[in-house]
């Protein structure tokens, strides 16, 4: 009897022990299932970067190696430093996924020189760098980032929307005013054909307004490569040197060049009232409240000169009718 009481007990040691194992399994599986689906499913933002001075331009060109145009750079420099501008520029060797995430904030206007395209999960604009499915697994799961090809054949590359704006350049464009450049640019498409995305949809141009952009600029459809840089240039020209809004800025470069002669597509702003934001909003507002101080001291000493005078000729007045 005693030893059958004894392999009770061990086998019942043993079950014991299986379930302790059992259970830690578990748990080391739950704890991994977990880790993966916050790896996955939440995005860790980067450290915020460096704000660049006041009174800056980007020109992030991510066609430069396949697709340069040196005498669109020059006539946007000439226009942006004519206004007072200073200029950064971003080539194809620069505007990688990282370098999205880490943008700098600060600029007054961002000019995006990318392809873009438009789909399923609205308009996403193009990096330079190549593509390749097994990096950026989270992002592209989380639709922050896909896949974009353009109509020449080049490389396929990582291109981003509306999820990695919001979930990566958070403030990054207060008081901003962007250009895209590249098809479907002004960023409020469903599908290449421009199919307007329904007012409860939230698109690119939505997700940079709510990290503070003033305006968004950009072709309506597709547009040929071309057309997009002799049209910007009219367009720089308008809201630097001309200092016109962005809605007159649109108006006069649209009257002026008409349609992409190949798409028929045409600039267009978002949102409407963006029309009357002015690219140099600072520099305006300081120079009205400069003016106003300067208004108010000019008038302030012709009331003080004007009331001497007068007090002058009232005691002069009194002089005389004492001495008759």
């Amino acid at each position: 009897m005693t030893p059958r009481k004894g392999a009770r007990s061990l086998g019942h040691q043993k079950k014991l022990s299986l379930s302790r194992a059992s259970l830690s399994v578990l748990l080391i599986f739950a704890a991994v299932t977990g880790a993966v689906a916050v790896y996955f499913l939440y995005p860790f933002a980067a450290s915020s970067p460096l704000r660049v001075r006041e009174g800056g331009a980007a020109i992030v060109d991510a066609l430069s190696e396949y697709d340069s145009n040196p005498g669109f750079e020059q006539s946007a420099l000439e226009y942006l430093t004519a206004a007072g501008m200073y200029v950064d520029v971003y080539n194809a060797s620069t505007v990688s996924v990282q370098f999205m995430k880490s943008f700098p904030p600060g600029y007054d206007l961002i000019l995006f020189r990318v392809h873009s395209g438009a789909g399923t999960h609205g308009v996403f604009y193009f990096t330079s760098e190549h593509y390749d499915e097994s990096k950026y697994q989270p992002e592209q799961y989380r639709d922050e980032l896909e896949m974009g090809k353009d109509y020449e054949g080049h490389p396929q590359v990582f291109a981003f929307g509306a999820k990695f704006v919001d979930a990566y350049m958070q403030k990054r464009f207060q008081n901003t005013i962007i250009v895209g450049m590249g098809c479907n640019g002004v960023g409020t498409s469903y599908g290449s054909e421009g199919i307007s995305a329904p007012q409860t949809s939230s698109n690119l141009a939505d997700a940079f307004m709510r990290q503070g952009a003033l305006a968004v600029i950009g072709w309506d459809r597709l547009v040929s490569l071309s057309f997009s840089d002799h049209a910007s240039l009219r367009l720089i020209k308008a809201l630097a040197v001309e200092q016109l809004s962005v809605g007159k800025a649109v108006e006069v470069t649209n009257q002026e060049l008409g349609p992409d002669p190949t798409y028929e597509s045409r600039l267009a702003f978002y949102p409407e009232s963006g029309g009357d934001a002015f690219l140099h909003y600072r520099s305006q507002t300081s120079s009205l409240s400069s003016l106003s101080t300067s208004a108010n001291y000019e008038l302030e000493r012709a009331l003080t000169s004007w009331m001497a005078k007068s007090l002058s000729q009232t005691s002069e007045a009194a002089k005389s009718a004492k001495a008759s």
